[in-house]
């Protein structure tokens, strides 16, 4: 019986002293990418909820008060 050797299930290219990649080759271009982008793209696309810009303003307004208290 072959011993095997399955040190992180790698996979090893000819001539080479290290594992390849395997998430080489699932780059933007691949349709597993095109389909990840056209989802982002959707979220992306969505409006922010009221809840959300009022916390965004809330937080604008005290880090303009605390810049404001520090200039004095």
């Amino acid at each position: 019986m072959e011993e095997r050797d399955d040190k992180d299930d790698a996979v090893q290219t000819p001539n080479a002293d290290r594992p390849v990649d395997p998430w080489l080759g699932l780059g933007h271009n691949t349709a597993i990418g095109k389909r990840l982008k056209a989802y982002y793209d959707d979220v992306a696309s969505e409006p922010v909820p009221d809840r959300f810009l009022m916390l965004l303003d809330a937080l604008d307004a005290a880090e303009s008060g605390s810049k404001k208290s520090g200039d004095e």
